[in-house]
């Protein structure tokens, strides 16, 4: 995963910043903070069920218990 982090030295305003670090571990600290609360956001949480994703996900299952 180390890619994630580094991706962000190939962008302009971080290519040439002195505090490139810093911004970097804070822009990946909110993207993570963002996708652990994912769960806890009342409309994205519903997206899959609208989007009939659980289906193709747990479709074995399915099968599994007819």
């Amino acid at each position: 995963m180390a890619w994630l982090s580094t991706f962000w030295y190939q962008i302009d305003p971080f290519k040439s910043s002195k505090n490139a670090d810093a911004e970097i571990w804070a822009i990946m600290a909110v993207l993570s903070l963002a996708l652990i609360l994912v769960p806890f956001i009342p409309g994205i949480r519903s997206v899959p069920r609208w989007t009939r994703v659980h289906r193709l996900v747990w479709r074995d299952y399915y099968r599994m218990r007819r």
